[in-house]
């Protein structure tokens, strides 16, 4: 009969029944070694301590290259993005970046309000004058570049035209409606003869008289804007020096500029030299400098004709937009930033000081007609543009709407005119990474420039004032939907594409050099084990066969009849 001592130190330890299985050491059977498996198993070792440190190796190469592959995804992946965006950029034909530009996919509308004189006798007896806008009277534009010429060295010619089409839905009347204003013909040949001699004025007066020409005249909308028969104006082509005389037989606001080529031959770079003078205009009509102002500074022709601007617009880019009806190229400065169908960008306008006087704007001094300074002693008022030296004479001057950012006396002069920022300001907003407008309201004013002539009934009761005549607004309001899913998939795509590409390029080399750091940890940790020889470890292994003991459940012996083995 055995005691609880034999089975306590029994050899043949699967059949003691009170011994659960979990409580056995897991040993590693041992067999009697031959010289020839020693051999296989010290090469066996090699082998896989050979291709362990080649899997570690690799693993360490492959983290190292992932990381610096995300750092220069980092560093070039949006300059190689951009260049390849440039160079869709570029003028060329058959690109679909020059189609877009030749024949822009939007529908620009032009919209015009004139200002119709309530009290023309009461204004002529000294009393202020009464205004009542009227309008708006809508034109859909279609805009094309035609006739063009390519030029070696990267620059391109064309002419601009603009086509207008009545839009009788969105105006305010018909183009039949009546608009009662001064009479602009009479007005201006009577501003030319302000400092001729008595006996030319009276004269002047007399020929006005047979004319059947009055201060004030009523016409159509239509004729206002497209041109109308005047017997003063025909008579004023065969008398006028040559350099004054119109190149149009009616006379009308847009007279010449529907369907036409008016605005004279643009040349300008296709960007395939450089980025940075992208549609920059390189003359015009053949010419880098008007003649028309006192300094090249003024009379300089600079910017691009407003259709496209070189990319990557930040807030500190000054833009110059050149027109040819203005006579000069107008600044263009940040204003605020802007959302448009969930696309970001930068709203850009003239300075609030564009067109004010010397004397808070020292940079227009130059724009001074010749002559000014020395016989009136100053140069015009804040917020009027005297144009009167490109305008064959006349005496016009352009400011904004309602005289916005002007001298109150403007608006004190007259009544019914109430400027509003949101209403009458000028504005771009661009997308700034291709600077490409998303939405603009150009937004202008043209003022007859009214003064005192003796001699010349016609005119008696005009005194110096600016009179105006209308504003409109030329623009877009929002682009068509395929134009704005691309314009935001150039905004978003390449800065998504960078950061999804360098951060998995950061994660893998993170995970893998976590894998080795994990397999040279546990590499160590074996080397430390084993580090007592053979014999250790077979003191251990009988350490560890020694302490197993009775299993216990509960702090008590577990029954004979629980265990799963045999008795």
């Amino acid at each position: 009969m055995k005691t609880e001592a034999d089975w306590k130190y029994s050899p043949v330890l699967l059949c003691r029944p009170d011994i659960h299985p979990y409580d056995l050491p897991r040993m590693r059977p041992s067999f009697p070694r031959t010289e020839g498996r020693q051999v296989q198993e010290e090469e066996y070792r090699i082998r896989t301590s050979t291709l362990r440190y080649w899997l570690i190796g690799i693993l360490a190469v492959s983290a190292i290259l992932f990381i610096v592959m995300g750092i220069l995804v980092t560093m070039f992946f949006s300059q190689i993005i951009d260049n390849f965006i440039y160079k869709e950029l570029v003028l060329k034909v058959g690109g679909e970046t020059y189609e877009m530009w030749r024949k822009p996919p939007v529908e620009p509308q032009l919209k015009v309000y004139f200002f119709n004189v309530t009290n023309p006798r009461d204004f002529l007896q000294g009393e202020k004058p009464i205004f009542r806008e009227i309008g708006p009277y809508v034109y859909n534009e279609r805009w094309e570049k035609v006739n063009f010429t390519w030029h070696p060295n990267g620059t391109v010619s064309y002419q601009p035209t603009r086509t207008f089409f009545f839009n009788r839905e969105m105006s305010y009347g018909d183009e039949s409606d009546l608009v009662q204003t001064l009479n602009i013909p009479l007005v201006s040949a009577a501003d030319q003869m302000k400092y001729a001699v008595k006996l030319t004025r009276l004269a002047l007066g007399s020929m006005l008289g047979v004319l059947n020409q009055e201060t004030f005249t009523v016409r159509s909308v239509r004729d206002l804007m497209w041109g109308y028969n005047d017997s003063l104006f025909k008579l004023a082509k065969d008398v006028m020096p040559p350099e004054n005389v119109v190149p149009h037989d009616l006379f009308g606001l847009f007279v010449g500029k529907n369907g036409s080529a008016s605005d004279g031959v643009f040349t300008i770079a296709t960007g395939a030299k450089s980025m940075s003078n992208y549609a920059m205009i390189d003359n015009w009509n053949g010419m880098t400098n008007l003649p028309f102002w006192q300094s090249d500074q003024c009379n300089r022709i600079v910017g691009t004709d407003g259709t496209a601007f070189p990319p990557e617009l930040t807030p500190n880019t000054t833009l110059h937009m050149f027109n040819p009806e203005l006579c000069r190229a107008m600044p263009l400065v940040y204003y605020k930033d802007v959302v448009h169908n969930g696309v970001a960008g930068y709203r850009f306008g003239p300075p609030i000081n564009a067109f004010d006087t010397p004397a808070t704007n020292p940079d227009n001094a130059c724009f001074c007609p010749p002559g000014t300074m020395e016989r009136d002693g100053n140069c015009g008022i804040k917020g009027l543009f005297n144009i009167s030296s490109c305008k064959f004479g006349a005496p016009m001057a352009v400011s904004w709407p309602h005289f916005l950012h002007g001298d109150p006396k403007l608006v004190e002069d007259v009544v019914g005119l109430n400027p509003d920022i949101n209403r009458h300001g000028f504005f771009l907003d661009f997308q700034p990474k291709l600077t490409i407008a998303m939405s603009a309201a150009a937004r202008m004013q043209i003022n007859l420039m009214l003064s005192k002539v003796e001699d010349i009934k016609q005119v008696v009761g005009l005194r110096e004032m600016a009179f105006p005549l209308f504003w409109f607004e030329d623009g877009i309001d929002k682009l068509p939907d395929d134009v704005s899913q691309k314009l935001k998939m150039v905004a978003e795509m390449p800065e998504a594409a960078r950061a999804g590409i360098s951060y998995s390029m950061f994660g893998l080399g993170g995970i893998l050099l976590f894998c080795v750091a994990l397999m040279i940890w546990k590499r160590m940790k074996s080397k430390s084990y084993g580090a007592g020889g053979v014999n250790n470890a077979d003191v251990e292994f009988e350490k560890r066969t020694d302490a197993v003991t009775v299993h216990k459940t509960n702090g008590k012996s577990r029954p004979a009849e629980d265990s799963d083995l045999p008795r």
